[in-house]
């Protein structure tokens, strides 16, 4: 009965969804370990195991971990017995020293279990270590991405989209705005987000447009700006740049102004009411000489 409990337990333990996965495993045992992808001085976290059996006869389990960086309440799970294909978790909880410093440093797991096989006469130890890491932060780190068109029309709206990852801690009041020194931009230049967690990405996008009256094709560099705050109220800002070729619309062009490269080659979707018309007189062309082809074969017969 109490064998039958202990698949249970397990079976209804679910590691957070969040955070950062290391395996440590062999041919016996597999152990998730799963932690915040980003930490800060002086808070609690929790890191969270589990651990499955793939072999029989397996006993006296042990996970500990240890790091001169992280205060630590329990740093040893013990399992005592855990029946083949069952698996176990624990909850460590953690708190990372006030005086360490920002960045990465590492922190030692270690699993220990014996395990009897068929010709031994008593259980034998085997030992498994990994190095995981943890990246400490007192602040946000905001790392942006951007997807632009080489190409706009003057007078016409294009879309710029991105994204926004943060690598460090928690950020506030994000702000993104876009501008250029050489023209006025129009449309959807500002975008807002409220919170953004460590180790989380956002998707954002501007939809912009360029002056109608642009006399000659110039190239657009478009600024910009990002505003954040962590969570003593302390502003940070960054800045970046793109560029976007634009240029008046031709009279006969149709389509948009963005292409897509394939390999070497880049092909736009605009094209020149002629080419339109030329295709369509083809076509036509194609249309008769097909029914001419037919109907001379119904002369044959």
């Amino acid at each position: 009965m109490n064998r039958i409990i202990l698949v249970f337990i397990a079976s209804v333990f679910i590691l957070p969804a969040y955070g950062t996965e290391n395996t440590i495993s062999d041919a016996n045992i597999d152990v998730a370990i799963k932690y915040p992808d980003v930490v800060t001085q002086g808070n609690e976290f929790v890191l969270s195991s589990l651990v499955k059996t793939k072999a029989d006869q397996m006993s006296n389990i042990t996970i500990s971990i240890s790091s001169p960086e992280i205060e630590i309440l329990q740093n040893q799970f013990n399992i005592q017995s855990l029946p083949k294909d069952s698996t176990l978790g624990n909850n460590f909880d953690m708190k990372i020293k006030p005086e360490s410093p920002n960045g990465k440093f590492l922190a030692n797991v270690s699993v220990d279990y014996f395990i009897k096989g068929f010709f031994d006469e008593k259980p034998v130890k085997n030992t498994l270590t990994k190095a995981i890491e943890f990246n400490v932060q007192s602040r946000p780190i905001l790392l942006l991405d951007f997807n632009a068109p080489d190409s706009v029309f003057a007078g016409e709206s294009f879309t710029v989209r991105g994204t926004v990852l943060n690598q460090g801690y928690d950020a506030k009041n994000i702000k993104i705005i876009v501008d250029s020194n050489q023209i006025t931009l129009g449309g959807k230049k500002t975008y807002s987000l409220t919170n953004l967690d460590a180790g989380k990405t956002e998707n954002f996008e501007f939809v912009l447009q360029t002056p109608k009256d642009l006399s000659i094709p110039a190239h657009i560099i478009l600024n910009i700006s990002t505003s954040y705050f962590d969570e003593s109220g302390t502003e940070h800002k960054s800045e970046d740049s793109l560029e976007v070729f634009a240029r008046q619309r031709g009279m006969l062009e149709v389509g948009g102004s963005e292409g897509v490269w394939i390999g070497n080659f880049f092909i736009a979707p605009v094209v020149g009411v002629g080419t339109l018309v030329s295709t369509v007189i083809g076509f036509f062309i194609f249309l008769w000489h097909l029914k001419n082809k037919k109907k001379q074969k119904r002369i044959r017969k």
